[in-house]
């Protein structure tokens, strides 16, 4: 008993570090797409991750089949646009407003999976719903009260994370996850180098200074390599709701560093509006459901959201 007890405080530690790397990623991309391109960032980014992934995977990505690889390139459309909005938005607006936006996934999962997946939302999902759209006319906070572009851009990121979640849910049984991992990293890598020729000057950034190197590095071998392994090796040793609530972390930690690493700061308004949305995601995950069955959190949050 104080064995398993142990094993997972130990996993429940390691999943609290992915909360970290996702949080560390939001003023780390913003410095990097002020100096390269989005799609020429988020293209070699990709890529090296799909290298590494490709290691981790082996021969098992062989075993997928067409059926399989299709699933995984059209999963890879839906979180290469998350990643996409989100860099655009990034650019846009804060490093924290980002972060607590990017969350907002969590609300929509239910909402969406009425229709999707034809499981009704509850009222856990109303009561999220309320309490995360309260937050999010207080972080985006003008007046007159207008949500900003790069604001907008985060909260189109959070459906597209949410369309993925539904998706890992409804298209993944039976697969390998690291063979799906891979197919749907380097479909995000093609993707981005597509774009990047098309709208980039040139597909590669002109320079590559240290901060942009270590950039890629970061959010390639650790918010979604490393993110990858430890979520798919240890959040099987906590609950649902535990792992749920651990990875509400990521907005704080996104807001913190944040204001370490780039002097931001969201102001009193931000911050309440980010906690109203933090309880929206608490609601949302933890309000009695009823006997339905319950969506599972994202088994890859920055494996790729923030991320």
């Amino acid at each position: 008993m104080a064995s398993e007890r142990k094993k997972r405080l130990v996993a429940e530690g390691l999943l609290a570090s992915v909360t970290i790397f996702w949080g560390a990623t939001f003023p780390v991309v913003k410095d990097a797409v002020a100096e390269a391109p989005v799609l020429s960032f988020l293209w070699i980014r990709f890529a090296l991750s799909a290298f590494l992934l490709m290691l981790i995977a082996g021969r098992s990505t062989l075993k997928l089949g067409k059926k399989g690889v299709a699933r995984g390139v059209f999963l890879g459309v839906l979180l290469f646009l998350s990643y996409l909005f989100q860099t655009l938005g990034l650019e846009r607006t804060s490093a924290g407003n980002t972060a607590f936006l990017t969350g907002l996934n969590i609300v929509w999962v239910p909402l969406l999976s009425g229709p999707i997946l034809k499981k009704p939302p509850g009222k856990n999902s109303v009561i999220g719903v309320a309490f995360a759209l309260a937050g999010l006319f207080l972080i985006t906070w003008h007046w007159p009260w207008r949500i900003e572009t790069g604001d907008a851009l985060v909260v189109i990121c959070s459906v597209f994370v949410a369309l993925h979640i539904l998706g890992l849910d409804g298209l993944t049984e039976g697969y390998d996850g690291r063979a799906l991992a891979f197919v749907q990293i380097a479909t995000m890598a093609v993707l981005a180098f597509i774009g990047s020729c098309i709208f980039d000057k040139s597909a590669v950034p002109a320079s590559f200074s240290t901060s942009l190197v270590w950039a890629i590095v970061i959010t390639a071998v650790f918010a979604t390599v490393y993110a990858f392994w430890v979520q798919t090796t240890f959040q099987r040793r906590t609950t649902p709701t535990r792992a749920a609530l651990i990875y509400i972390l990521e907005p704080v930690f996104g807001a913190l560093f944040a204001w370490v690493l780039s002097g931001e700061k969201l102001g009193t308004l931000g911050w309440l509006g980010g906690g109203l949305i933090l309880a929206g995601m608490l609601a949302a995950e933890l309000w009695p459901k009823g006997r339905g069955k319950a969506l599972p959190p994202s088994p890859d949050g920055d494996l790729f959201a923030g991320k």
